[in-house]
C-alpha cells in the first residue's frame, strides 16, 4: 500500500519507513465568506451534522487531477480504493465528530510526488459510496518549505479541477490567486506561536478551508473542500 498521510491525534510519530502518520484530528467547518486566519486549539471548532454530494465522481476527480498536476511536473499515482468498515476506520478517520465519520462510506487515495520523485503527500476523497463530499489534500512540508511552490500548484489544481477555473474573476477574501492564499497562512503562521492555523474561504458554492500545523517534520498544510 502506499505512502498515507493519517490524521490521528495531535502528535506526530513516523511509525514505518513507507508511512507517515501525522497527528491532527480534522473537524470541518462551516461558511465563513470574510477571510479569517488563527483560530486557536482552545476554542471549540465547528461541527457539522451532514455534507452535501459533489458534482462529479471519484474516478472523474482523481483522473482529472492526475492529468492537470503532471502539466506542473507533479506525478500522482494510482487509485488506492478504500470500502471496508475495517479499511475505512484504519485509513480514513478524517473526522474528530462521529456523525461526520459516520458519513464516510468509501474513501479513495492517491499519493503525490514532485518532478525530482520526492513524496508530497496524499490526496484523499472521502463521502457515500456514490458520491464524493469531502476532499483533503495533505502535503508535508520541511521546516523550511521549500517545496512551497509544489503546495501552490497543488492547491491550484485540487481547486481549479474541482470546485470551479474561476478564483481570478472573482478573487474570494480580496486574494488575487491561490499563491497568494497559500502566502498569506505561511506569513501568518510563522509570525504567529500557535501551532495550528487556519483560514476559511467561500469559493462558487463551496467551502475551502486551508490549515496549516507545525510538527516535528516541519509543517503539515491540509486543503479541505466541501459544500
Amino acid at each position: 500500500m502506499q505512502r498515507l498521510i493519517l490524521v490521528k491525534q495531535k502528535i506526530c510519530k513516523v511509525q514505518k519507513k513507507n508511512f507517515i502518520y501525522i497527528g491532527i484530528a480534522i473537524a470541518v467547518f462551516t461558511i465563513i465568506v470574510s477571510f479569517s486566519f488563527g483560530m486557536s486549539n482552545n476554542v471549540p471548532l465547528v461541527q457539522e451534522s451532514s455534507y452535501t454530494e459533489l458534482e462529479f465522481t471519484y474516478t472523474d476527480a482523481n483522473s482529472k487531477l492526475k492529468e492537470s498536476l503532471s502539466s506542473h511536473g507533479i506525478s500522482m499515482s494510482s487509485t488506492v480504493k478504500l470500502s471496508t468498515s475495517e479499511d475505512i476506520q484504519k485509513f480514513c478517520s478524517f473526522f474528530g465528530d462521529e456523525s461526520n465519520q459516520n458519513q464516510v462510506e468509501y474513501c479513495t487515495s492517491t499519493e503525490i510526488r514532485n518532478s525530482k520523485g520526492e513524496f508530497l503527500g496524499n490526496i484523499h476523497i472521502v463521502g457515500s459510496k456514490q458520491m464524493p463530499k469531502v476532499i483533503l489534500a495533505l502535503i508535508q512540508t520541511d521546516p523550511f518549505m521549500k517545496n512551497i511552490d509544489d503546495i501552490k500548484s497543488v492547491f491550484g489544481v485540487v481547486i481549479e479541477d474541482l470546485v470551479c477555473n474561476c478564483w481570478e474573476d472573482i478573487k474570494p477574501g480580496q486574494i488575487e490567486t491561490v499563491g497568494s492564499w497559500v502566502d498569506k497562512q505561511r506569513e501568518f503562521h510563522t509570525n504567529d506561536a500557535k501551532p495550528t492555523s487556519k483560514s476559511n474561504l467561500s469559493l462558487a458554492g463551496y467551502k475551502l478551508e486551508m490549515e496549516l500545523t507545525t510538527n516535528l517534520e516541519g509543517y503539515l498544510w491540509k486543503l479541505i473542500i466541501s459544500k
